[in-house]
């Protein structure tokens, strides 16, 4: 039941379909054109029906791709008789367009499923997706016009109305209506075909009621014109067959590629609007790489035999559906019966009122229009809404091409703009708010925070282009010149939170090396990504006298090193001589009691101190080298926590908590440890208590520094 209410849907379509891509000069030869669109619905169904990821889907021929192969066809006749073609020529000519036009969907169709980037289309603004579904809304509108009076849609050509017959507006006018509000009191998938029941009923009711027999309403061009398909000379649609015959204006069919297309675009993004609704809907998981897979099989096949073009549809499918189908069994079932009637009685066709299909051009058009130029004013910005109208008068006046071109590049242009403002600074530090993973001796890291002023950095985020990276030279310019009392010496830039940049950004960073160079400050680039630092090398950015590091704490440990050891109050022979570095902190007897304790371990570059879950059983003071304390992880992995400098104190955590040891800590090179053990403290603690105190208090200084600067980080982090 459900692959028959299906089959009567897909009837439906396929002749206003059909009948609207073989219109105005193509409209005696209507009755291929519906042929044509059967053919879509029976081997695009069948093929979708077996091939899809979800099992309700109906597949066939649609008013967006169609709107746009209206315009193949019949630019594709104009050239035609341009080159003098004979009718025949004329109508071999638009059918073989027509099935390339499917073929060259299909394979590209395929092909990008295959590549497993089909999500890539979901880039596609969605003004500039907006504004092209009004274009088809003004496409359908002038086609409907075309229809009725033989001509384009011209200011010229609108006194034209006024000389149709009643029963050809009344109906049009009447179906257009019915369907407006049938399908907002009723959200229905059936809405439609009712309609057009309702609006064929009515037809044929008034040609009653005038008293004009088939052949009269026939010849008033009320009804699709019976054109037998002997009659002109061509026995069957099948593509290479039909190809055999010749005369074929192959300069015509090429002239109009460009436009085959744009219809295979705007077929990619309907199958992913349309299978993305269907699986909100439905539930149902969706394959996107493969819907595009099965929809590029359909078309091939469907073009090879002459059909148009033809993919996932979601009225169809919901309606499907609705209708009770649980299985891919109601699509084939559909399939077949619209293949049962194309076999048997193709003549029911011809009876299809034109009045009809103009009032459905109608309804669809003036419902696209309304959509996306009175509903999308209040869901969009104004910036992005002023797209819409812009595309629209492309189409109207220059052509689809133009229309979806400029609103493409209307919306490169505006998301420049609207993207260079918004910051590309994640945060800004110095040296008093950021440092690295090195703890180092009270002293040292005292007077790293009175030189942290020299130190100016930036951590950035998102893709750095011509404005963002502008913006990021603006901004150090003005931060040196803030500080101008104190003179900076670094420049950091951190990229650890970026995702690429383009290649204009090079320019800004060769003005901001002569920015610093004119500083006497070295600029020190961090983290860059592997694109963005192939890209700065390949323009000689890097080649600069640039200072490169894999990671910012890495940078900021070298820069911390420059400034120590450039600091003439520095005192870097106190971190050579172990009594001179904690003399400021004990007294002569103290220092010379803990001395007498404390036990020398040299370590090797990578040897462990202690490993995690060993006993605390001492704590080490660093005389000379560094030591890391690293986490280990799953896979032999390991994350460095934090490195030890002469004159601090590792592993005290665990000797006054008691616990075992809850991290690595190696050499990170020859070192020089002095180690207290827990024993040596307790015996300190019981014959020496003004020792044991003040060993106490240089701990609390060595932890209350540390304290400071994670303080700092802290408050810079949420400042």
């Amino acid at each position: 039941m459900a692959g028959t209410v299906s089959m009567l849907v897909m009837l439906c379509y396929a002749m206003s379909l059909g009948t609207m891509v073989f219109s105005a000069d193509l409209a005696r030869f209507a009755e291929l054109g519906v042929t044509t669109a059967f053919i879509s619905c029976v081997v695009t169904a069948l093929v979708i029906a077996l091939a899809s990821s979800m099992r309700m889907n109906i597949a066939g021929p649609d008013g967006n791709a169609t709107a746009f192969l209206v315009g193949v066809a019949a630019g594709v006749a104009s050239s035609v008789r341009a080159d003098g073609g004979t009718p025949q020529t004329l109508l071999l000519t638009v059918l073989i367009a027509i099935a390339l036009c499917s073929v060259v969907t299909g394979i590209i169709l395929f092909a990008l499923g295959s590549s497993r980037r089909s999500r890539s289309l979901q880039f596609l603004p969605y003004p500039v997706v907006g504004g092209f579904l009004a274009g088809t809304g003004y496409l359908l509108l002038a086609g409907a016009f075309r229809v009725v009076s033989g001509e384009p849609l011209h200011w010229h050509t609108l006194a034209r109305v006024t000389d149709l017959s009643v029963l050809m507006w009344i109906p049009a006018v009447l179906v257009c209506t019915f369907a407006t509000a049938l399908t907002r009191v009723w959200n229905n998938a059936a809405a439609l075909p009712l309609t057009l029941a309702l609006g064929v009923a009515l037809f044929y009711v008034m040609l009653l009621a005038t008293g004009l027999s088939i052949d009269d309403a026939r010849g008033m061009g009320l009804l699709l014109p019976h054109v037998p398909r002997h009659a002109i000379g061509i026995p069957e649609l099948h593509l290479p067959a039909s190809l055999a015959h010749g005369g074929v204006d192959w300069h015509a069919i090429g002239a109009h590629l460009p436009e085959t297309l744009v219809v295979t675009s705007v077929s990619a993004i309907t199958i992913l609007m349309n299978s993305t609704a269907i699986g909100t809907a439905t539930g149902e998981d969706v394959d996107l790489n493969r819907e595009m897979r099965a929809a590029g099989l359909a078309n091939i096949a469907s073009g090879m035999l002459g059909g148009m073009i033809g993919y996932q549809s979601f009225n169809r499918s919901m309606l499907n559906a609705r209708a009770g189908a649980t299985s891919r069994i109601a699509g084939v079932f559909a399939s077949l019966a619209c293949l049962f009637v194309l076999a048997v009685s193709p003549d029911v066709v011809a009876l299809f009122p034109i009045p009809v299909l103009v009032g459905l051009q109608l309804f669809m058009g003036l419902r696209l229009l309304i959509q996306w130029l009175v509903s999308a004013y209040g869901k969009l910005n104004w910036h992005e809404y002023l797209l819409i109208p812009l595309i629209l008068g492309f189409i109207a006046f220059y052509g689809v091409i133009a229309g979806v071109v400029a609103g493409i590049i209307a919306a490169c242009v505006m998301f420049a703009l609207l993207y260079g403002r918004v910051s590309c600074v994640r945060m800004e530090f110095d040296g008093t708010t950021r440092t690295s993973n090195v703890e180092r001796s009270i002293e040292a890291t005292e007077r790293l925070r009175e030189l942290g002023k020299q130190i100016c950095g930036t951590c950035m985020q998102g893709f750095l282009f011509f404005g963002t990276a502008n913006s990021i030279l603006q901004r150090v310019r003005e931060r040196l010149t803030e500080h101008e009392s104190v003179s900076v010496r670094f420049v950091v830039l951190d990229f650890s939170s970026t995702n690429g940049m383009d290649a204009s950004v090079s320019v800004s960073f060769i003005k901001l090396r002569e920015l610093c160079a004119r500083m006497k400050a070295d600029l020190v680039l961090t983290a860059l990504p592997a694109r963005s630092r192939d890209l700065l090398a390949k323009t000689g950015t890097l080649n600069l006298r640039i200072h490169e590091f894999t990671t910012l704490d890495a940078g900021l440990e070298w820069v911390e090193d420059m400034l120590l050891a450039s600091d003439a109050h520095a005192l870097p022979r106190s971190e050579e001589d172990f009594h001179a570095m904690l003399a400021p902190h004990f007294t002569a007897y103290a220092l010379d009691s803990l001395s007498a304790r404390l036990e020398v371990r040299d370590l090797g570059a990578g040897q462990p101190l202690f490993r995690q879950g060993e006993p605390g059983d001492a704590m080490y003071i660093v005389e000379h080298g560094r030591v890391t304390v690293s986490l280990p992880l799953a896979g032999g992995r390991s994350l460095r926590l934090r490195s030890f400098g002469p004159g601090t104190i590792v592993g005290e955590m665990a000797v006054y908590s008691g616990r075992v040891r809850s991290a690595d800590v190696l050499a990170d090179g020859p070192a020089r440890v002095r180690r207290l053990s827990l024993a040596a403290l307790n015996a300190i603690e019981q014959d020496d208590p003004v020792t044991a105190q003040q060993i106490h208090r240089f701990v609390v200084k060595v932890m209350t520094s540390r304290l400071a600067v994670a303080d700092e980080a802290l408050r810079a982090a949420h400042g």
